[in-house]
């Protein structure tokens, strides 16, 4: 098996432009386009972060809803943000989302509820997010 090190991967076209071919050589993808920009694990009432990348802060709104704050901003508010509310420890199901209308270039607000709709603190939340960086 042959290894590649590198420290920095450079286009030959476009610096930050970097083609991946799929299986089967049958399409290409963009690897910049396919990597998180930012992701985060928080406790999760929202007080304290456990691990992160690109998010500078963490925000405890009130109950049920946090916002992250992000060290590097994204391009627009179109970007994709995931993310999960885990409920370990009780047999009550835990939901996270988020609206268009809380989401910022800089930071996005999230919340968590129960089944039910109503709001709940989770045991811990995690996000992801796909998008341009300014």
């Amino acid at each position: 098996m042959s290894e590649i090190l590198v420290n920095k991967l450079t286009g030959t076209s476009t610096a930050g432009s970097i083609l991946v071919t799929g299986e089967g050589n049958s399409t290409t993808t963009s690897l910049q386009q396919g990597l998180a920009k930012a992701w985060l694990t928080c406790i999760g009432d929202n007080t304290a972060i456990d691990d992160s990348l690109n998010v500078s802060s963490l925000t405890d709104v009130t109950t049920a809803t946090g916002r992250q704050n992000y060290s590097n901003s994204f391009n627009n508010v179109h970007y994709s943000f995931v993310g999960q509310a885990e409920s370990t420890f009780s047999t009550t199901m835990v939901n996270m989302y988020h609206t268009h209308a809380d989401k910022t270039a800089s930071a996005t607000q999230f919340f968590t509820v129960n089944a039910g709709g109503a709001n709940l603190d989770s045991e811990e939340n995690c996000t992801q997010v796909l998008g341009d960086l300014a």
